[in-house]
């Protein structure tokens, strides 16, 4: 019942947004998992082509989950990989029929059982490595709690292993304990499917409030996220703005304007993210670029980036830009004072050229 609820609700979401396919694999994983359940009633037990099928079926509702989160994550949802957890569980059942066919195993009903753990349990384990562990689930909380507790399922499965060979205690009790966490874990697991997309939508919330919507740089609230990290001797910041902007607007109009704007904050960026800096733009035509101490010669980045905004931008022959920097000094406590350093200087900058800011 828990995977039919958990499998109606990834449905209706799927059929609400038929783009978003990552729910279409999760529903398909609950939706399927209860259907191998009733399989397992229906198939007789000594027929090898309907329970290689149910077998295999049990395995892809492992595979599903995370199919459905790296097509989330805008990735390719099937990989190769995954054919191993729906194969896993189909040999892990029926190698030991075969084995016993051969007379290579003594009491064949043990080894079965033990079979069709470890199968169960490569199939389980993998997945939820994958889920948990593989790239991007550093980001995700709510993936990296459905791939635990995908793993959580393994003691289960060793504790199967063993007991198909070793006269445990308690077996009723270890099965009902199975029983259960199953249950808890397989609600553990889709309510942490749920969490995904919702953190991914925060995330793209919180970097949408950091960043200047029309060059990609951080804005002013980004700056001061990142700004103190360069509060250290040796950095410098680099104050940076158009000339004659304002002309700029009213001779050739906002959309040639736009284009100035984001061909200095995608040169501006490129350069400082190679240099390990970060560029923001504070508003208007007025943008800045903080470099760390391992960039030796800040004024060889002031030249690069001039030279970059000759040779990219189309309207390079319309505008210039003046600039003025700033090195981060032993006494200096807060990254502002190192800022209105660097406006000094730019403002000088324009004065030498004789160019006043407009």
């Amino acid at each position: 019942m828990s995977s039919s609820a958990f499998g109606l609700v990834f449905g209706v979401l799927w059929l609400r947004d038929r783009a978003a396919s990552h729910y279409a694999f999760w529903a398909s994983s609950s939706l399927l998992y209860v259907a191998v359940l009733y399989a397992f009633t229906a198939v007789p037990r000594g027929e090898p082509t309907g329970l290689a099928l149910i077998y295999a079926a049990l395995g892809l509702t492992n595979a599903l989950p995370v199919a459905g989160a790296l097509a989330l994550d805008g990735g390719q949802a099937w990989r190769r990989w995954m054919i191993v957890p729906v194969v896993g569980p189909v040999l892990g059942h029926a190698l030991p029929g075969a084995l016993d066919a051969l007379g290579w195993i003594a009491r064949p009903d043990r080894w079965q059982s033990a079979g069709d753990a470890a199968g169960l349990a490569l199939s389980m384990g993998l997945s939820g490595f994958v889920l948990a562990f593989g790239k991007g689930a550093q980001h995700s909380a709510g993936r990296r709690l459905a791939g635990l507790a995908m793993l959580a399922y393994l003691p289960g499965y060793f504790l199967s292993i063993a007991g198909a060979f070793l006269d445990l205690p308690g077996k009723d009790v270890v099965a009902l304990l199975a029983l259960l966490s199953d249950q808890l874990l397989l609600g553990v697991l889709n309510l942490a499917l749920l969490a995904i997309p919702v953190e991914q939508v925060q995330r793209r919330l919180r970097a949408a409030a950091l960043r200047d919507p029309l060059t990609g740089c951080w804005n002013r609230a980004g700056l001061e996220q990142v700004a103190e990290r360069f509060l250290l001797p040796g950095a410098a910041v680099i104050a940076i703005d158009v000339d004659h902007f304002k002309a700029i607007n009213d001779r050739h109009g906002h959309a040639v304007g736009d284009g100035v704007l984001m061909a200095l904050g995608r040169e501006a960026k490129a350069l400082a993210n190679g240099e390990g800096g970060y560029a923001a733009r504070l508003g208007g035509d007025e943008f800045l670029v903080l470099l760390p101490v391992a960039c030796r010669d800040p004024a060889r980045f002031m030249d690069s980036l001039r030279d970059r905004l000759e040779a990219s931008a189309a309207l390079a022959d319309l505008w210039s830009v003046s600039m003025g920097l700033a090195a981060v000094e032993a006494d200096d406590r807060r990254i502002d004072d190192v800022i209105v350093r660097a406006d000094r200087s730019l403002y000088e900058a324009k004065a030498r050229r004789g160019r006043p800011g407009c």
